[in-house]
């Protein structure tokens, strides 16, 4: 069963909100190749996601006597997925150097647990065309040494196209001096997929799809928002609008596939205060990418404000609120009816009595069934969550609410997650939901009534 609990009060800052994601931590495999005394470890580090949406990673690769390290960026394409940066760079590599092969390295991890309930990552390969192949430095006549022949074929091998499923060793994320630089587009020692930042006085953005001759197919995600989900890149597209948030904003333009005969070709032209900027995957960085990142941060105007106000402990205390901000859950009986623990993910301040929540799964649609109550008020139960959003209209008592949502089941993958954005005309905020049997996710708002 999913609990989503979305209770609204503020009671935590922002980096306590949410909780350590699961793609953050040590990931561990091991295989065993014929032919070599040791076989092949495989380990990646990732560390803390800015916005939950770019992971700086770090990948070790052991086999006999070589050893590489290659640091990388991780983009996550939904709650279940992460898009690998075809560019990696070698902090470490002896006794010889693969060139340009980890490119090949490439496509998504696809996030799932086996029976023992143990978090696995399973890489799912993009398939590069002979094309592109072509490119790629060929290591064993260029680098490796006449005894290191066999060696460097198997790890190339092994980088095309053998399984790999790393398990999760720790949950404690990847911390290195060089992990933050990584999300630095002028501090990183390569480039990763992740383009110069932008800068908007306006809050009013868009996309323009620029027509190719392959069959590609694209999407692009706002934060944690479609744009585009999947989409025929070849076909003609009318511009597609999107409202940045205040700050920072994370922006980033997927190859769901390589289309027929070669690596993506599609291109988009990001538009912001009449300012064109080309996000293109024919370029010589981005040839069989997995997806071009972009920081866009927006000025804020009061006028073209779309955020709503963040509880803070301030903001409680002047109206007269006593919270526990040691202990983030939230005491509205669903969570103690249930004999579940309630986790707090967000809290905010609403003007408006009146906000609809539109809910839906970004990964895959697989059967999740959830229950909602304000208050500890039941308002719909056996709701369906679809691929596709959809609303449910709430109003709030003033002052302090509750709004909690339980999951009626896990559905067929576990863990029974979805996207919650809540909406108030101009002004929306968007979290992720992610239950267990024994958690509930909750949200709190106060309804601060004007006069």
């Amino acid at each position: 069963m999913k609990c989503i609990i979305i209770t609204f009060l503020n009671i935590c800052f922002a980096s306590n909100i949410f909780a350590q994601h699961i793609f953050e931590g040590k990931w561990f495999a091991h295989q065993d190749i014929a032919n070599t005394s040791t076989g092949l470890d495989v380990t990646l580090e990732i560390g803390p996601g800015e916005k939950q949406i770019l992971y700086p990673a770090q990948l070790t690769i052991r086999l006999d006597s070589f050893q590489a390290t290659y640091q990388l960026l991780l983009a996550k394409k939904n709650q279940r997925q992460l898009a690998i940066s075809t560019q990696k760079y070698a902090t470490i590599e002896t006794p010889f150097s693969l060139g340009n092969w980890p490119k090949i390295f490439n496509g998504c991890l696809d996030y799932g647990r086996d029976i023992k309930n143990v978090p696995f990552l399973e890489l799912n390969r993009i398939p590069i065309d002979s094309k592109t192949k072509k490119l790629l430095q060929i290591v064993t006549e260029n680098n490796a040494a006449p005894n290191h022949k066999q060696l460097a074929k198997t790890l190339q091998d092994f980088l095309e196209k053998s399984p790999l499923v790393l398990k999760q060793m720790s949950n404690q994320p990847w911390i290195a001096s060089l992990s933050t630089k990584l999300l630095q587009p002028k501090e990183t020692p390569a480039y990763m997929g992740l383009v110069d930042t932008l800068f908007s006085k306006n809050n009013l953005g868009a996309a323009s799809f620029l027509n190719n001759n392959d069959i590609d197919v694209v999407s692009m995600k706002l934060d944690n928002k479609y744009i585009v989900d999947q989409v025929d890149s070849k076909k003609r597209r009318d511009n597609e609008d999107f409202i940045l948030d205040t700050g920072l904003n994370i922006l980033v333009f997927y190859a769901d596939d390589f289309g027929k005969n070669s690596a993506s070709t599609a291109s988009a032209n990001l538009i912001f205060d009449h300012f064109n900027y080309l996000l293109d995957f024919k370029t010589t960085e981005n040839i069989g990418a997995t997806f071009i990142a972009v920081k866009i941060y927006h000025r804020f105007n009061e006028e073209e404000n779309t955020r709503f106000q963040e509880m803070s402990s301030e903001y409680l205390k002047d109206k007269g609120i006593n919270m526990d901000f040691q202990n983030n859950t939230a005491s509205n009986g669903i969570g103690q009816l249930l004999n579940r623990t309630d986790k707090v993910i967000g809290n905010i301040v609403s003007t408006a009595q009146h906000l609809d929540f539109a809910i839906w799964d970004d990964a895959i649609e697989d059967g999740d069934s959830i229950s909602l109550s304000i208050n500890g008020k039941w308002i719909v139960q056996g709701f369906p969550v679809k691929k596709q959003p959809q609303q449910l209209s709430v109003t709030l008592s003033p002052g302090p609410n509750v709004i909690t949502f339980v999951a009626d089941n896990e559905g067929s993958i576990v863990p029974n997650t979805s996207i919650l954005e809540i909406i108030d005309g101009r002004k929306r905020k968007s979290f992720n939901i992610e239950t267990n049997l024994r958690e509930n996710n909750v949200v709190r708002i106060y309804y601060d009534v004007k006069p």
